[in-house]
C-alpha cells in the first residue's frame, strides 16, 4: 500500500495528538470540513470521532482509552491524518512516500484501531510511522 512515512518518537507524537489544544483545533477544521462532505459514512465516522473528541477534551485520553482504545485509536489516525494533510507542527521528520506490506500489522498508534472509515495509520518500528489516505473528500465509497 502507498504510504506516507514519518519518523517520530511515537509516545512525544501521541502526547502532541491528545493535547487538548491539537484535539480543538481538529474540531474547529473538521466542523467545516464536514460540511461540504457528501459521503455518508465519512460523515457518521466523523461525528463518532468528534463524541470521542469531546470526551477527550472533558474526561482526557488516557480515560477515554482505557474506556474504549478501538474508539481513542481511530481518533488518533485521524488526528494525525488531518494534521499532516493542514501541515500542523507536529514532532514528525517526513520521509516520504513508499510502497508497504502493511495488511499484516496492527492499525493505529496504540494498535487498536479498527474503523473502516477515514485514513489508516501503523507504527512500523520504535521510530516510524505509516499512513494510507485510502480515500479522499468527494470520493465515491
Amino acid at each position: 500500500m502507498r504510504c506516507a512515512c514519518f519518523r517520530t518518537d511515537p509516545p512525544v507524537l501521541l502526547a502532541a495528538l491528545s493535547d487538548a489544544a491539537l484535539v480543538q483545533r481538529w474540531l474547529d477544521q473538521t466542523a467545516d470540513e464536514v460540511k461540504g462532505l457528501a459521503d455518508r459514512a465519512l460523515v457518521d465516522h466523523i461525528r463518532g470521532l468528534t463524541r470521542i473528541a469531546c470526551e477527550v477534551l472533558g474526561d482526557g485520553f488516557e480515560r477515554v482509552a482505557e474506556r474504549d482504545p478501538h474508539a481513542a485509536d481511530a481518533l488518533l489516525s485521524d488526528l494525525f491524518a488531518v494534521a499532516t494533510w493542514h501541515q500542523w507542527d507536529l514532532p514528525i521528520e517526513a520521509l516520504g512516500d513508499l510502497d508497504l506490506p502493511v495488511e499484516d500489522l496492527p492499525r493505529g498508534l496504540l494498535a487498536a484501531d479498527q474503523a473502516r472509515e477515514g485514513a489508516h495509520v501503523w507504527l512500523l518500528d520504535d521510530h516510524t510511522v505509516a499512513i494510507a489516505r485510502v480515500r479522499v473528500a468527494g470520493a465515491q465509497a
